[in-house]
């Protein structure tokens, strides 16, 4: 019998280690595999022969994988494969160690790896069968949106909403600190991941529905990187605008959003690490709002705020990708469903596929499990659908809404509300003193 190797690639999510249980609860019971193996840290324990037995574990360990967030069990990685040495040195590992299946989860930089050792497996005659996982908070991988409302391809990445989850947690939260501390701070500004897609960003919605908070939602589509200043001068405007209603604001804004140049690194495969940027967007909002770049002679800002306070800035990083306490019960099922399906694809002899989520169309949330090509995904970037776009331009439409909710797997919390039943006021009006 051959033996199968299950490798991660890319960014963790809080449920990504579900999938590679599917995948190792699907190897086992179809008893075709000698052993499993777990590539250490991605494609560079391939490259590396560094390749953990994953058959010789304890099973409570395995069952484990389903409350583990992150990728540290086997590790993860962000190398691209440039070079002809090292396909060949992956076939080789491959070829010495009996693999007949190889396993990967990522996104479309993954499914692209993937890809390429099939093809090059298959010009070298050897029989093994690649296969993609798909997982990505971004929900970047697939295809574009479609009449019925579900989006072709992948409908979502496991992972995704998980991600959404956290993010309407956390905007639930920050509106209770705002509240509380708006005649001090009145804007609290909020940079989430989602590098150059809205997915993320736009999930703040899914805390208020209703559209009942002060909640500006800043996407990387809707403020490009070619107007800098206008586009501060047009969020600007917009934030003075809740403070004229509400007198307090939250700013949900991705790490994308073209507001200044942030002074970026990036990964082999080129893209954004907005986590080791020089500067992030809601410190460079903030500084905007606060007037830092304007001060007097006494070095004193002048705030663009129309209201006394200052706008604050929270960045909650990597967090948003692998707090296992958010979890979405919906994505932790699916993404253990996409790597078993992946498997029984695999062991059909179905090669060169990447098990996806396809939404059934319909007012009740169902979802099934087909294949798609690794080229058709490999390095595909999905783009959020400009008609979710509210026409304001800080903000989604219901339609995102409607297809996003199901995702986060249930009810959020709830939290007090106290009807505004005050006691009448019998002195003379006042004026704190440092208000004069």
């Amino acid at each position: 019998m051959k033996n199968a190797v299950i490798a991660q690639s890319g960014g963790p999510t809080a449920v990504i280690n579900n999938s590679i249980r599917g995948a190792i609860d699907g190897l086992k019971a179809a008893k075709k595999i000698d052993k499993i193996y777990g590539a250490r840290m991605g494609i560079l324990g391939v490259l590396k022969e560094e390749l953990l037995d994953i058959s010789a574990q304890d099973p409570k360990q395995i069952a484990l994988l389903e409350k583990t967030p992150s990728a540290g069990t086997i590790g993860s990685c962000r190398y691209k494969i440039r070079s002809d040495e090292d396909l060949n040195r992956i076939i080789e590992v491959f070829d010495k160690h009996n693999v007949g299946y190889f396993f990967y989860c990522g996104g479309g930089d993954s499914m692209d790896t993937a890809n390429k050792v099939g093809e090059l497996a298959r010009r070298n005659n050897l029989e093994i069968v690649c296969t993609g996982i798909p997982k990505t908070i971004d929900n970047d991988v697939g295809g574009p949106l479609q009449s019925n409302g579900t989006f072709a391809i992948c409908d979502h990445n496991p992972g995704y909403g998980s991600t959404a989850r956290n993010t309407a947690i956390n905007i639930l939260e920050a509106d209770e600190e705002n509240k509380a501390s708006y005649t001090s701070d009145p804007v609290l500004v909020i940079g989430v991941m989602g590098r150059k897609i809205g997915f993320i960003p736009a999930a703040a919605r899914l805390a208020d529905p209703e559209r009942k908070m002060p909640l500006l939602i800043i996407l990387p589509e809707v403020f490009p990187k070619n107007d800098y200043a206008g586009n501060l001068e047009f969020i600007t405007e917009a934030v003075n605008e809740k403070l004229s209603s509400h007198h307090r604001c939250i700013v949900v804004i991705s790490e994308g959003a073209g507001i200044g140049d942030l002074g970026i690194l990036r990964d082999s495969f080129g893209n954004e690490q907005f986590s080791a940027s020089e500067r992030t967007v809601e410190q460079v909002l903030v500084d905007y709002l606060n007037g830092n770049d304007r001060k007097d002679s006494k070095g004193r800002a002048q705030s663009r705020l129309k209201v006394r306070g200052i706008a604050r800035s929270e960045r909650p990083g990597t967090r948003q990708r692998r707090e296992i306490a958010y979890v979405s019960e919906i994505d932790r099922k699916e993404s253990y469903e996409v790597g078993a399906y992946a498997v029984r694809k695999a062991l059909s002899g179905k090669n060169g596929f990447m098990s996806a989520i396809v939404r059934i169309p319909g007012d009740t949330y169902r979802v099934t499990y087909d294949k798609v090509l690794l080229e058709e995904v490999a390095n595909s970037k999905r783009e959020f659908p400009g008609e979710w776009i509210a026409s304001n331009k800080v903000d989604v439409t219901d339609n995102f809404v409607n297809w996003a909710m199901p995702l986060i797997g249930g009810d959020l919390p709830q939290f007090t509300g106290f009807k505004e039943i005050t006691a009448p006021k019998i002195c003379g009006k006042y004026t704190p003193t440092a208000y004069k």
